[in-house]
């Protein structure tokens, strides 16, 4: 894979960037994208920080680069769009676009509002609609070499529209029918002509012979006409009759490729219904009506269409149950009429205690004469009896109320009204009130025919109608939380072994219940066990369930992951009934967690390679500069140049050493070696360490230890590290000649180490960060003595690992900045002259004489420049290049000490080391490891392969003299 990490164009979150730095770029014409143009580049990464939907196409075949926000546009076209051709992609649209792509490579910028286009993005043709503008964009020598695209898909909105003119339509086309037939036929020519179907079937349910009646049908004349047929449930399939039985809407993009309908296919195909969309009715006392929309191809139904066909349905159902109230209405009128006189009080007493409102009007004027108790408290018991409406209820003359009952009262014909809107305000300073109503204008016809008054009835459905709008709501959130999570809810019978899923499964999992329990037919095998075992120990202990598996897609094959949690719901009696739970699908989740453990193991190996090839040129280096030391030349460059090349090989040591140590602490493999540390040596070994930087800087620098300070607990090695990088941190960020503090304090109980100066400061948005990994501030051309990030960094995990804190403060910029370490001072009673030191960094002991050395390293430069080191110092070295010279030499005249590198050409030091310790002659030598690798787990692997020694390079010439000492001691006292 292509690393980005310097091209800050396609650095950051998103998808697509995601995509763009794992794409191949060696096959594209565009090429790699660290090599692309500046205008290309200027595009992209405008598109790329853009939430507006956007694309660039570049270069002679207009290779398409685009945004996050241009995905949903690309539908199905999205996984394989990067880098493709822009005909190639859009080849369905191309024949309409191409003129305004050429007008825009022309030169000249386009633009194009609520264009329509016929695209094949989800499977299937489908009209949209887009707003967009296409400009050139020239190259670095003016010419152009691609275009620019900011779109917006209009489609919603001139679907939405369209489909609130057909609304119009329809309501006009309705207002004027009263029999049941003449609206179901009409309302199905105007859905099925909107939508260009096939058919559109009014149908109803049968529920005792199981069979589906069509009582009406509309065409489109290219089919035979079904009305009067009839249709077995089992024929038309039970996912379907179950799915309008619960309720529902229930669409079917494709029935051939459906596993819902692929069984029922073949019938389906004889009706000509290769797409279906069934919208059930309202059941009332007559039964469950159905409608049926088909089209002969297969069509992706949208959320409009569906919404669509349910506003008809409901127009449809009202429409007809207006015209049978219509009926009852007439032959209740009649009745009324006949029992007037002799039920008069009877009448009244019921028109009173009616639970719907009813009110009597008279005459044009529209005068009450009656008004029940529900229809007094509908208007909050405002006086009505005698009065005009228009002055009763004054507030509804501009809802249109008003001129409903002059037109019944005109033309003698009822009106229905179907959760109409009522807005009340019985005063002008008082608060409107909005009801529903469902209402009817009856008109009260006199014995010649005329119209004398309307009749009022009508119920206050205000709580259905919010009930309904809050379902309604409720589940285009769920649809929407659903979709968006990727989450599938699902109720598993465990009676039945059935289990029912929410309507996103195939498209979330790519599959239905027939790979669902009991079968399990989706779970990876390797998984299978342990889900099947964690979901009967759910069922046995009547719990939750919780299980992270892999499932294998039926449709694409597909392995993707899925966290799993479900709760066991019993019965009455205590027994298991049903489990019900969601499945998330969590593969990029997965993908993430796993490239992250990849980039960090990575990142490891990196540094300890890195390490080591730094190390190895470091060697030679500093062996040099210790050479010219003891070669006691009179020279002074020489001698000023030796002093400089050991500062600087000290200073490309502490990199490489900090750089490993960040790395191990931030790992958790970092063990302190704890001890009875006095703070004296501690700040001894500090000032050692940091004078040289102070004084190449002209620093003055304090040390104020109070008195009487105890001994710490801790790793001696790292509180001396802690300091150092602290006072070398401060003596780089302050100009020469500045002032460094050094002091400590016992407060509180605890150790306080201040390191102060009066350098340049910390700003205040840099201050929370500075103990970041990388983190620098401004580099001056005057300080050269430049880190990596990585100092106080370590200081902070240092300290933590000592049970301590740090903090830095500062006044700002050219106010210098105080740095405070709180160390735990334990409560030790230890003799200080008894603590321990370590027998490698004590002084230099006396120079051995005549101990027979051999030192094996294939770094030509650095096995002889420590060989002639080491004789200088009296020792006798042989140096051999390849392990097998070392054997052949050692076999001959075995020395007492072999100093071996481990990276050798024809075998490893470890091998190496191994039959050394085989070999009669050198079983007893002592073995010394010089490696560029000095990681935890290096030493580790030296310890088992034999070696007594392991010293990272480049050696720290005093350790090893140190060593060679001791050990040359230790054989002349044996």
């Amino acid at each position: 894979m292509q690393s980005y990490s310097r091209f800050d164009l396609l650095s950051g979150s998103g998808e697509v960037r995601a995509r763009m730095r794992s794409h191949d770029w060696s096959g594209s014409p565009l090429g790699r994208p660290e090599t692309w143009p500046s205008s290309l580049r200027t595009a992209v990464g405008i598109l790329l920080n853009s939430s507006y939907p956007m694309f660039v196409a570049w270069g002679p075949d207009l290779n398409m680069l685009f945004n996050d926000a241009y995905i949903p546009i690309l539908g199905n076209k999205q996984a394989d769009a990067l880098g493709m051709p822009f005909a190639t992609l859009w080849s369905d649209i191309w024949a309409e676009i191409r003129p305004l792509v050429e007008t825009a490579l022309s030169g000249e910028s386009i633009f194009a509002d609520n264009l329509l286009l016929m695209m094949d993005r989800n499977g299937f043709p489908e009209e949209t609609y887009f707003t967009f503008s296409y400009s050139p964009i020239h190259d670095e020598s003016g010419s152009v070499a691609g275009m620019f695209c900011a779109c917006t898909e209009t489609t919603r909105q001139i679907l939405g529209e369209r489909r609130q003119r057909f609304q119009l339509e329809v309501a006009d086309q309705l207002r004027g029918l009263s029999e049941p037939d003449r609206i179901i036929t009409a309302a199905s020519a105007l859905l099925g002509q909107h939508l260009k179907l096939t058919r559109v079937v009014y149908a109803e349910l049968d529920l005792s012979q199981q069979a589906l009646r069509v009582d009406s049908e509309w065409n489109d004349g290219s089919v035979d006409g079904i009305a009067g047929a009839r249709f077995s449930f089992a024929q038309l399939g039970d996912a379907m009759m179950e799915g309008v039985q619960r309720g529902g809407p229930f669409w079917v993009a494709d029935v051939e490729t459906d596993s819902r309908t692929a069984s029922q296919a073949a019938a389906y195909s004889r009706l000509a219904a290769r797409a279906l969309l069934a919208v059930p009715l309202r059941a009332s006392a007559r039964g469950q009506s159905l409608l049926v929309l088909t089209q002969a191809a297969p069509r992706r139904w949208r959320d409009d269409d569906v919404a669509l066909a349910e506003d008809i349905a409901e127009r449809i159902w009202s429409a007809v149950e207006r015209s049978h109230a219509e009926t009852s209405r007439r032959r209740a009128e009649a009745a009324l009429s006949r029992q007037l006189a002799a039920e008069g009080d009877r009448l009244r007493g019921l028109f009173e205690q009616a639970p719907g409102f009813m009110a009597v009007l008279r005459g044009p004027q529209h005068v009450f004469e009656l008004a029940n108790a529900a229809f007094l408290r509908l208007v909050n018991r405002r006086k009505l009896v005698g009065m005009r409406i228009a002055d009763a209820l004054p507030e509804l003359a501009p809802q249109g109320f008003f001129a409903l009952l002059d037109q019944v009262y005109a033309n003698g014909k009822p009106f229905f009204g179907h959760e109409a809107l009522l807005v009340l305000q019985p005063a002008p300073d008082e608060p409107a009130t909005e009801r529903f109503i469902d209402f009817i204008y009856q008109p009260v016809l006199e014995v010649d025919g005329s119209v004398s008054g309307i009749f009022i009835e009508g119920y206050d459905v205000t709580d259905r109608r919010l009930a309904a709008d809050a379902v309604r709501d409720s589940e285009e959130r769920l649809r929407e939380g659903l979709q968006a999570g990727r989450m599938v809810v699902w109720d598993w019978d465990l009676k039945s072994n059935e289990v029912s899923y929410s309507f996103n499964a195939m498209d979330v999992f790519g599959h239905g219940p027939a790979d669902a329990p009991p079968n399990w037919g989706a779970v990876h095998p390797d998984d299978l066990p342990v889900a099947i075992a964690a979901a009967q120990k759910a069922i046995d202990a009547r719990d939750g369930y919780e299980s992270t598996l892999r499932m294998i897609r039926p449709d694409n094959g597909e392995v993707i992951w899925v966290e799993v949690r479900g709760k066991v719901l019993c019965d009455a009696a205590g027994m298991p009934l049903v489990m019900r739970g969601i499945s998330i699908d969590i593969t990029e989740r997965k993908r993430a967690e796993e490239a992250l453990r990849t980039a960090d193991r990575r990142k490891d190996e990196f540094l300890a390679m890195l390490a080591h090839e730094l190390r190895n040129p470091l060697a030679p280096i500093s062996t040099a500069a210790e050479l010219l030391k003891l070669a006691q030349v009179s020279e002074p460059r020489i001698a000023r140049t030796s002093e400089i090349i050991s500062r600087q090989v000290e200073h490309m040591t502490s990199l490489i050493d900090d750089l490993l140590d960040v790395s191990r602490v931030t790992r958790g493999l970092v063990t302190l070696e704890k001890d009875i540390v006095l703070l004296d040596q501690v700040i001894a070994n500090t000032v050692e360490q940091v004078r040289p930087l102070v004084e190449s800087r002209r620093h003055q620098l304090t040390v104020d230890i109070a008195p009487d300070i105890p001994p710490l607990l801790g790793d001696r090695t790292r509180l001396v590290q802690i300091c150092t990088n602290l006072l070398n941190n401060a003596a780089k960020y302050t100009p020469p000649g500045g002032e460094l503090l050094l002091r400590a304090r016992v407060e509180d109980g605890a150790l306080a180490l201040l390191v102060r100066d009066n350098g340049i400061g910390i700003a205040a948005d840099l201050l929370p960060q500075v103990f970041d990994l990388f983190t620098q501030g401004e580099r001056s051309p005057d300080r050269a003595q430049g880190g990596l990030g990585l100092g106080l960094a370590l200081v902070k995990s240092l300290v933590e690992l000592h049970g301590g804190s740090v903090n830095a403060e500062s006044g700002g910029a050219g106010r210098g900045s105080d740095f405070t370490v709180r160390l735990p001072l334990p409560a030790l009673h230890a003799d200080p002259a008894a603590m321990r030191s370590d027998p490698l960094s004590a002084g230099q002991a006396a120079p051995a004489t005549q101990l027979h050395l051999m030192l094996v390293d294939d770094n030509v430069d650095a096995a002889n420049t420590l060989a002639m080191l080491l004789e200088l110092q009296g020792y006798v070295v042989s140096v051999a290049y390849r392990a097998q010279d070392a054997l052949d030499r050692a076999a001959n005249g075995a020395p007492g000490i072999f100093l071996l590198d481990i990276g050798l050409p024809d075998m490893d030091g470890y091998q190496l080391a191994k039959r050394l310790r085989e070999q009669p002659a050198t079983s007893d030598a002592v073995l010394i490891a010089l490696t560029g690798y000095g990681q935890e787990q290096d030493r580790r692997r030296s310890e088992q392969a034999g070696f007594d020694y392991h010293l990272v390079k480049p050696v720290e010439i005093d350790r090893l003299s140190t060593l060679l000492a001791q050990l040359s001691q230790t054989a002349r006292a044996e």
